[in-house]
């Protein structure tokens, strides 16, 4: 299937390729986050982030603090 095909289709049902990344990209990290072996860098590039900076200000973005903030917290 081409990417404008896929676009098409996603559009008649209402949603967009990076709306549903974005919150594939939330789900997985509560689920990353509760293993603690995994270091941010590398949930970070299990989420196909270029580096940790843009990561974590997306994820600042989502939750209003740091990954390392809401690990420490326990709050996931």
């Amino acid at each position: 299937m081409s990417e404008r095909t896929l676009a098409r289709k996603l559009s008649d049902e209402g949603l967009k390729f990076t709306e549903i990344l974005q919150q594939l990209r939330r789900d997985l990290v509560v689920r990353y986050l509760h293993d603690r072996k995994l270091h941010v860098s590398k949930i970070a590039w299990l989420l196909g982030f270029q580096d940790v900076s843009a990561f974590t200000h997306a994820f600042k973005r989502w939750t209003g603090k740091t990954p390392s903030e809401l690990r420490t917290a326990g709050a996931y």
